[in-house]
């Protein structure tokens, strides 16, 4: 393999910068006055334990660009898909129908699945056009999760492949109102259709559309009250761009991420969410009645001068004429969770990039997928790792099936602040992250940069889990 010089990378970043501002003239509709969420999937079940919904993958249409329409790939006719809500300990049933002229399968990401129900290629068949497939779990976990394709993925999610699950727990923090905020992008030509061209700078940063979107439309109005406090659930289903949030005059508070709500909720003034991952936020409302407030993403810095990008509107924040509501508080605490054994890691996974017979190539440990051999371990048992970045640019990794806890970047112990339950976290480039999981689902798992063309260019693994 060949490594890329510090040269090469910076002409390939000086020319995606030089893209995105051209991508950011395209012509947008008006921005909706309303927070639009998506719809919630009927449950066909009258049990109240079991939660039993139809999808259906088909073409769709959505107005993107001013005065055009864009054929999209959707589930059940809405881009985002639909929403689908439950509680923790419920049977989910899905009853998929594939409609689309290519196959696909539906990936339930950051859930807790059994092994042959996670939708990739080596538990399950692609399910072709016509075809159907019914899946079934149960729900082990509060929190909000999504669910996607796993055959094509930079192609089918780009295109609108994607929806929400949430799942509520038996202690929900209070708020005057909760959102969700499913942030992505499109890459449109001017006639509205996909842009599904690839070249080597495309690939190395992961494909940034020139439309940015929220809930599926450019500059939604959220509408908050004086004083009043929002529960926002954050979720980045983008192929490759990073989401670092601000909010003038307000902080966040932390009180969840992918795998639900945290023991020990903390403040940030930038909310950084690499594709894949979720966020689950409270804010107070301290602007003045009648203003309105932009939330911004600001540029970040992950690898090849990425971070010259300029600051991006991605939604208003509307505070209203109402009197000022008064006696709100953020919580100090949230729910304890099990904090998994450390330890010395047992095994380093690296993680880096190159060209491999002229062709750029993300690699584990020198190969790429489905050369790069599968982790045995046994069901039951809890393993360290250390997730070593070689690469010049930040990896989100994501692990199918488990959950896993930080314990250590670059050989310096976290905060109790980071002490949560995760499936998706950074390597930040030229760095170690050491995690800790706990494998009790048998069966072959995935691991992979949920950067999309990465993974579709060999940054991905298995993890075999004996019975």
């Amino acid at each position: 393999m060949i490594r890329l010089s510090r040269a090469l990378l910076g002409v390939a970043s000086l020319s995606l910068l030089a893209a995105g501002c051209a991508a950011e003239r395209a012509e947008e509709p008006p921005a909706p006055d309303a927070w639009g969420e998506p719809a919630v999937a009927p449950d066909r079940n009258p049990d109240p334990r079991i939660v039993e919904v139809d999808l259906e993958a088909k073409v769709a249409e959505k107005i993107y660009l001013e005065g055009t329409t864009t054929p999209v790939w959707s589930y059940n006719g809405t881009v985002p898909g639909p929403l689908i809500e439950a509680n923790v300990g419920d049977t989910l049933i899905v009853h998929f129908k594939n409609s689309l002229p290519e196959e696909t399968t539906i990936h339930w990401h950051g859930v807790r699945v059994p092994n042959e129900m996670d939708g990739v290629m080596a538990v399950q068949e692609p399910i072709a056009p016509g075809e159907t497939f019914t899946y079934q779990f149960t729900l082990r976990d509060a929190g909000l999760y999504w669910f996607h394709p796993h055959v094509m993925e930079p192609e089918q999610i780009q295109k609108g492949l994607f929806g929400l699950i949430r799942v509520r727990g038996p202690n929900e923090p209070a708020a005057d109102v909760e959102k969700i905020a499913v942030l992505g992008d499109v890459f449109l030509n001017k006639d509205g259709t996909f842009n599904e061209e690839l070249d080597d700078d495309t690939i190395m940063m992961g494909r940034e559309g020139n439309v940015v979107l929220v809930n599926g439309e450019v500059m939604p109005a959220l509408d908050v009250q004086p004083g009043g406090l929002t529960r926002l659930r954050i979720v980045n289903v983008a192929n490759g761009r990073f989401f670092n949030l601000a909010l003038p005059g307000h902080t966040f508070r932390v009180i969840g991420t992918d795998g639900g709500l945290i023991p020990k909720p903390y403040d940030t003034e930038r909310l950084l969410v690499s594709p894949g991952e979720r966020y689950d936020v409270l804010l107070i409302a301290e602007g003045e009645p009648g203003t309105e407030l932009t939330l911004m993403n600001e540029p970040y810095e992950r690898g090849h001068h990425t971070g010259l990008a300029q600051p991006m509107p991605l939604a208003r924040v509307r505070i209203g004429q109402g009197t000022r509501l008064s006696g709100r508080t953020l919580p100090e605490a949230g729910p304890a969770i099990e904090r998994l054994p450390g330890g010395p890691a047992e095994a380093t996974i690296t993680f880096d990039e190159g060209y491999v017979d002229g062709k750029l190539t993300f690699t584990i440990d020198g190969k790429a997928f489905p050369d790069v051999p599968p982790l045995d371990v046994e069901n039951g048992s809890v393993h360290v790792y250390d997730l070593k970045n070689d690469a010049e640019m930040d990896h989100p990794f994501h692990l199918h099936g488990f959950f896993f806890q930080i314990l250590a970047r670059d050989g310096a112990p976290v905060t109790d602040e980071e002490l949560a339950n995760k499936d998706t976290v950074i390597l930040p480039q030229r760095s170690t992250v050491r995690i800790a999981t706990r494998f009790d689902e048998p069966g072959m798992w995935m691991y992979h940069c949920h950067i999309l063309e990465h993974t579709e260019r060999g940054m991905m693994g298995e993890i075999h889990v004996a019975p």
